[in-house]
């Protein structure tokens, strides 16, 4: 048994979960904040609260391991679902986050799981996620360099924050239901967990780096041979690697300028 400090606001609320959960529930949890202020120390003691078999095993960092923790995992398990993508962009990843979660939810619910959602900010979640399968929101900050702080929402606040606050990415309306503190106490072993949180960081680095090569090199393929007429476009936007309306759109961005497009927007590829 590991032993550390626990709100006792929160607590309780976790003891709700825990109760109810076994009524044939899940129960999504959102844990966001700054890079830094200990949101994931926060989440993992969260989840070994409601699941005492807890371990490094049960925290993923990329789509592929929290596919892996939901299908592995019996009944009324925990998962983290962290952040690993420090220093890169946060909008392209929240679409990773976003995807992988929407397409589990069905197997989170038939197995009545725990699920610790660690994300930079609430208000880039998945609309669906955010305002109706997420059960509470815990904003995680720090008083200057100060860390432990946490501010609790409800159902209901939640959802009324995501639409109030959403515009400015503002957490003062509504109130939250109670605010707290934590202690920085790892609940597995610290090492191991930094490790496979940097090796996924690099391993994202390396992926964001071959996605702009593959940007570059179709947007060059694309101003090669969009001129040229014994090609079909369809044949064209095969021969990219692009889907038939994303050649269309590029078509129309070429006609309205020249110079064409910046190597550095998010270009869909064809799967």
């Amino acid at each position: 048994m590991i032993e550390f400090s626990m709100d006792g606001y929160l607590k309780s609320n976790l003891d709700i979960a825990k109760a109810e959960i076994v009524n044939d529930w899940d129960m999504i949890f959102c844990v966001d904040g700054p890079e830094g202020s200990g949101k994931s120390v926060f989440s993992m003691q969260g989840a070994y609260y409601c699941f005492s078999r807890f371990s490094i095993d049960n925290i993923a960092f990329n789509p592929n391991q929290f596919r892996r923790c939901v299908l592995s995992q019996p009944k009324y398990s925990a998962i983290v679902y962290d952040e690993a993508y420090t220093g890169l962009s946060s909008r392209a990843t929240m679409s990773v986050i976003n995807r992988a979660l929407v397409s589990m939810l069905t197997e989170i619910r038939q197995k009545n799981l725990f699920i610790f959602v660690v994300l930079p900010c609430f208000f880039d979640l998945d609309k669906y996620v955010a305002l109706w399968r997420s059960r509470i929101l815990i904003h995680v900050y720090t008083h200057g360099f100060q860390r432990g702080y946490f501010s609790f929402y409800n159902y209901d606040k939640k959802k009324d924050l995501y639409l109030n606050g959403k515009k400015f990415y503002s957490y003062f309306k509504p109130k939250p239901n109670f605010i707290g503190r934590f202690t920085n106490h790892y609940v597995v072993d610290e090492a191991e967990y930094r490790k496979r949180k940097n090796i996924a960081a690099s391993k994202r680095e390396e992926d964001r780096i071959k996605q702009e090569i593959i940007k570059e090199q179709q947007i060059s393929l694309f101003n090669r041979i969009c001129e040229r007429e014994d090609i079909s476009d369809k044949i064209k936007s095969e021969i990219i690697g692009i889907s038939d309306r994303t050649y269309y759109i590029w078509m129309q961005k070429r006609r309205e300028n020249a110079a064409f497009l910046d190597v550095e927007q998010n270009i869909p590829t064809k799967r």
